[in-house]
Order: structure tokens, then C-alpha cells, then sequence
């Protein structure tokens, strides 16, 4: 074994009508008025970028880009994050094998033509290659990877897999023959999902916090890299419902959208391909409208500081020239997060991980596209939460995977027909939840989107800004100021207590309470407060990413440590924190010391995010200012301080 992200305000109004409308299956050809508003599942807002006619028909090649479910003869495979097992199930989605790989294992691609499954195992920097030729589940192999591999693909022709890790922020090929890498990529912060193209010619990265994709040229040894943005917001108009309001300085973030929560992207017909994110407006004008529940980015009632998105990208064939073109449409699926594409019908398939459905689209790759209908998968089970998708090739069905509930849903409908889907199987629990009770239903909530108990609206979910319990990089508005979104995974313990940028709160119950009061929401009571306090506390902290010069990590430490610097004379304990607040001269009255913990993931740095770099933030380049006797420090000495507190 080898080791080696324009809504008007009637729009939201309709999304907080969600939850109730579509307790049933509701089909879409056309705008439908229900809860007094009209409501949209899928409007394009550009020019579409697809063809006049429909693509040549193919079979579903899911191997393509990764995915937490994929339709094997007979039934299907899953790896569920949360026990950590590899899980096959039949038809029916009942459980016929298992195989244990680590919890937190994340995506997972069938290689048909072997009976070959490959599965990234996040915690164990490995994947995992398990047999299935003969009805059940059986390793034989793994290679190990670069630190907390999480996104995985196949190429089409079965020899590589490409593979992408967040902590080391890489993507790397690998020899499916050998398990031997052939090349690594250095990517950006917070890499997730990657997609091959239907030639093989070039592959896709998403990521939570960049507002871009890395488009890879893939062939040869040498891979070549661009990024395109997938969603360069417009502008927010200030005037909106605020006709007093001041000009905007063109230099500020002020109406600013960026593109966030980019989990997967999958290629279409007619290269084509969609990245299904979220568009986060921070920065919104709010006039005389600033209260405690003023909600997150400001604003006043009128805009939403989230909207959520399918970029459609045109990408030119292998040897083309010219630029890729980009198309955007808005949906009420909330968190759209896992996707997969039925090339027979030209269908794409959209799952919104906080509001429990699906979308079909269809003609997808084409001028035609349009949404037809759209399904809830929660039931009396609970919330579905789903955060896999896959279309069985002999049949059509579609697969879901609801990671709360841990069990596998299967649709049958017609993608042409605006009638909805009849649910052919829904199964039974695939394996028990290594969470308690209390933090399983926390998990639920955290994620839960349309809630109005949550934000105004519904338009926020807790997950919105923290998708996997980290930040999405930016600084919100909040009654006037900036406050960067803060890391939470692996820092909500008591003994980080007081809790906000100014410590206000005493402990993670009240935080809690009092940020959904901020958010708008009508209010969580103490036992679902409780409940979010038991899921953040079972997050563990994001890996580290891989010491490159452990000798440089050894002298950071010796700074750290010592009066030359000060640092743990404020950051220390288990989790970096000596619990207190202090003056710095800021728009605070005072500011708490925050955890350092997984420090590597949490840029921008300060309470107002004016440090973009840990660089900038050792050198001065931000808005605190006399923080730690570091002013002399040399720049071998800060880039020695910067390698060890990535360690942190």
C-alpha cells in the first residue's frame, strides 16, 4: 500500500416565504405568486452563452468532477462526512456495504470501467481507492497527498486524477497506475471543487473566498493557470429606498458584491460550464436606518446583502482563442451547493444545501435554458441538507444525498415537464452520526436558509458567511462599522470567552442570541442557542497547511515567545487568548483579543479586516496601529514570525 455565491425587496419577501410554500413540490415554468409575492427559481440576467440547438447526447459522466454520491449499477455510492464511511447502497438506498475512511472525508469518484471508487479522505491527507467488482466495498490501495485533499476528478480517458487540497492550497495530478504525483499547482486560499472538461483538455477550481475560478490548461506536464470571475457584482444603488442618500466614493467597498462560497462547478454541453456561488454585498448604504437589527451589511430593509447565483461560463475549446464569456442567473435555492448534469437531456441539477431542494434546469447548455421544476427533499425525517447530487445512468433518477439525515433520495421526473418529481425511494439512515443529539440539530439550524427566525427575511443563514464554520474574507457593516467575519472552527470554547470583536458577550449562548438579533431575525431561544453552541465546539480547527522550513517555524516561535515581541503576552493558553479587551485607538470602544487559532485560514486580519496579509498585518500595513513591540523587527525576522504563526 502506497502512502504517498437585482433582488427587489418583493423577492425577499418571497424567500422567507420559501419554507412554507414548498413544503410539497412545487413545479415552475413561469413566475408563480404565492405568499403575496412572486417568486423566481431561476432568472438569467445576461445574454445566455449557450448554443441554438441542443448538444449531442451523452451518458452522465460524473467522474468528471467530484461529488459526495455517485450512481453506481444497481444503486449507488456514498461518502459521508460526518461517521466518516464509504457507504454503498442499492436501489432503494439501503446500506449493502460499508468501509471506514476518517470523518470529515469529503468527495469521491467512480471509475466505471475498473469498478474503482476513489475518495479523498481529508483528515488523513490520502485517497483512498476501494473495489467494488464484487458487490461490496474493499480497499486496495491509497496515496497520500499534500495536507487535507478535498476536491477530486477523473480525467476522461481514467489516468489521472486531479486533486485539490485546502490547507495547502494545491492541486495536484496524480498517475492513476502508479499513485505517483506529476505535477502540483499552488492555488489560492480555500480551494474546493474541481471539474474536467468533457476533452480533457482543461479542469476548473472553485473556491470559498477568491470570487474567482482557476481555469487550468491540464495538458502536457506543465499546466498553465488564469483565473475568471465568476460574479464581478454591479455596483448596489444607493438611492434604492434611500433617495436622500450621499454619493458613493467610487474607492470605497460601499455596494460592492464578491462572489463567495463556490463549492463545485461542472461542465455542460457546448463548453459550457456552471459554478453555482453566492453574491455577498457588505457594504450597503443606510442612510439614518442604523439599529441593532439594522441586519449585516448595512442597508435598510430594501436590498439583500445575499444573493445566490449560477455563473454560466463560456469557455473556448482547447486551442481557441478569445475570452471566456459569463453569464449570470439568480435562484431561490439557498446555499446552491452540489450540482450534476444529465448530458441525454442537456439537464443540470442543483441542490440548495439551506433550503432542502432541487432544481432542474433544462436546456442548460442551451439559448433555451430555463428551470422546470423544483422539489423539497426534507420530510418528517428531518432536513435534508443536501450536499450531493447524481443522475443514474440507466434510468435517469436523480440521487440525493441528504448529509443531515445521512440517507439517499431518488427522484424520477421529466426534465422537459413542469410536473414535479415522484420520490421513487427514499431510504434509511446509511450510518450513525458521530455528533450528539444537541449539536446534530445545531448543524441543522446553523445551515438552515429562508428562516426568519434567523435573519430578515431569511435571506442569511448562520452558514452564509461561515460555510464550513471558517469566514468568507470580508468585513461587514455593522451599525456603522466594519467587523471582519470571524473564524469560527475550532475557536467556540469557553475558554476563548468573552465573544464579539468588542467582547461584549459573555459566553457563546449569548453571542449567539444577540448575532441573530443584528441579523434581524425574530429571535433563537436559549435551547436552539444551546444547540449552535454543541455543533461550533464539536468543529475542529482547520488543518495546518505544510511547514515548508521547520527551522524558520522554530525561530518564529523563539519571537513569539519573548519580550522582543510581546505576542504571548496577549495570545496564550491553548487558544491564543489571554480573554481580555483592550483600547487600541479604533472605532472601538475596545477589542477583545481574538483566538489565534487556524490563523492560516482566517484572512483578512484585525477587527476591520484592513490587514489583507499576516505580512501586512506584522509590518504595519493596516489600520491598527502599536499593537506588539514589532515596528524593529527585521524581514527575515517577520517572515520567520509569519511561518510560525501559519503553524498556529
Amino acid at each position: 500500500m502506497r502512502t504517498v455565491a437585482f433582488l427587489a425587496c418583493s423577492t425577499l419577501v418571497a424567500v422567507a416565504g420559501m419554507a412554507e410554500a414548498r413544503s410539497k413540490s412545487v413545479a415552475f415554468d413561469h413566475f408563480e405568486f404565492q405568499g403575496g409575492n412572486f417568486v423566481a427559481p431561476f432568472t438569467l440576467e445576461d445574454a445566455p452563452v449557450g448554443e441554438g440547438q441542443a448538444p449531442a447526447a451523452s451518458p452522465a459522466a460524473s467522474f468528471l468532477q467530484g461529488s459526495k454520491i455517485a450512481a453506481i449499477r444497481g444503486g449507488a455510492v456514498v461518502v459521508d462526512a460526518d461517521s466518516g464511511k464509504l457507504v454503498r447502497t442499492d436501489g432503494n438506498g439501503e446500506v449493502t456495504a460499508q468501509l471506514d475512511i476518517a470523518p470529515g472525508a469529503a468527495q469521491l469518484v467512480v471509475d466505471a470501467a475498473h469498478d474503482r471508487v476513489f475518495v479523498t479522505d481529508r483528515s488523513g491527507d490520502r485517497i483512498v481507492v476501494a473495489d467494488l467488482s464484487d458487490g461490496g466495498l474493499r480497499q486496495v490501495d491509497s496515496f497520500g497527498t499534500r495536507a487535507e485533499p478535498f476536491g477530486v476528478a477523473l480525467t476522461p480517458d481514467g489516468k489521472t486524477l486531479l486533486v485539490t487540497t485546502v490547507a495547502d492550497h494545491s492541486l495536484t495530478a496524480f498517475d492513476v497506475g502508479t499513485g505517483m504525483p506529476r505535477w502540483n499547482l499552488e492555488l489560492g486560499p480555500e480551494p474546493r471543487g474541481v471539474a474536467i472538461s468533457p476533452q480533457g483538455h482543461e479542469a476548473l477550481v472553485t473556491f470559498l473566498t477568491t470570487g474567482a475560478v482557476a481555469r487550468i490548461d491540464i495538458r502536457g506536464d506543465q499546466p498553465r493557470m488564469s483565473f475568471v470571475s465568476i460574479d464581478p457584482g454591479v455596483r448596489a444603488n444607493p438611492q434604492f429606498g434611500n433617495p436622500g442618500a450621499a454619493p458613493v466614493d467610487p474607492l470605497s467597498d460601499e455596494g460592492k458584491s464578491f462572489a463567495r462560497n463556490a463549492f463545485a462547478a461542472a461542465y455542460v454541453g457546448h463548453g459550457v460550464a456552471v459554478v453555482p456561488h453566492q453574491l455577498s454585498t457588505p457594504h450597503l448604504a443606510s442612510g439614518d436606518f442604523e439599529v441593532e437589527a439594522s441586519g449585516y451589511g448595512g442597508g435598510n430593509g430594501f436590498t439583500s446583502p445575499v444573493n445566490h447565483r449560477l455563473a454560466f461560463l463560456s469557455t473556448p475549446d482547447a486551442g481557441e482563442a478569445g475570452s471566456v464569456r459569463v453569464a449570470m442567473a439568480t435562484t431561490n435555492l439557498h446555499q446552491p451547493r452540489a450540482l450534476a448534469y444529465d448530458g441525454r437531456s442537456d439537464t443540470l441539477y442543483v441542490a440548495g444545501y439551506g433550503s432542502d431542494d432541487v432544481l432542474a434546469v433544462a436546456n442548460v447548455s442551451q439559448a433555451s435554458v430555463h428551470a422546470t421544476w423544483q422539489h423539497r427533499v426534507s420530510d418528517s425525517s428531518g432536513a435534508c441538507g443536501p450536499e450531493g447530487l447524481a443522475v443514474d445512468p440507466d434510468d435517469g433518477h436523480v440521487l440525493v444525498f441528504c448529509s443531515l439525515t445521512r440517507r439517499v433520495v431518488r427522484l424520477s421526473g421529466d426534465p422537459a415537464s413542469p410536473n414535479a418529481p415522484t420520490v421513487v425511494a427514499h431510504g434509511n439512515e446509511l450510518a450513525a452520526s458521530r455528533l450528539s443529539p444537541q449539536a446534530q440539530a445545531g448543524r441543522a439550524l446553523f445551515r438552515k436558509g429562508n428562516a426568519a427566525e434567523i435573519s430578515t427575511f431569511g435571506a442569511m443563514a448562520c452558514a452564509t458567511c461561515h460555510a464550513e464554520s471558517r469566514a468568507d474574507g470580508l468585513s461587514w457593516r455593522l451599525q456603522g462599522k466594519n467587523l471582519q467575519t470571524p473564524l469560527l472552527s475550532g475557536r467556540i470554547h469557553e475558554e476563548a470567552a468573552p465573544f464579539k470583536w468588542d467582547g461584549k458577550d459573555a459566553t457563546v449562548e449569548a453571542s449567539l442570541i444577540n448575532t441573530v438579533q443584528r441579523l434581524g431575525g425574530t429571535g433563537i431561544d436559549r435551547r436552539q442557542a444551546g444547540e449552535l453552541a454543541a455543533f461550533l465546539a464539536s468543529v475542529e480547527a482547520p488543518r495546518k497547511p505544510t511547514v515548508e522550513d521547520p527551522a524558520a517555524v522554530v525561530r518564529g516561535k523563539e519571537l513569539f515567545e519573548s519580550d522582543i515581541t510581546g505576542c504571548a503576552a496577549c495570545h496564550n493558553g491553548t487558544l491564543y487568548t489571554d480573554q481580555q479587551q483592550y483600547d487600541l485607538d479604533t472605532d472601538l470602544g475596545e477589542v477583545d483579543t481574538p483566538s489565534l487559532v487556524g490563523l492560516a485560514q482566517s484572512a483578512p486580519y484585525y477587527h476591520d479586516g484592513s490587514a489583507r496579509t499576516l505580512e501586512a498585518m506584522l509590518k504595519g500595513n493596516a489600520s491598527i496601529h502599536g499593537m506588539g513591540n514589532i515596528a524593529k523587527l527585521s524581514d527575515a525576522q517577520i517572515d520567520d514570525l509569519v511561518q510560525y504563526l501559519e503553524t498556529l
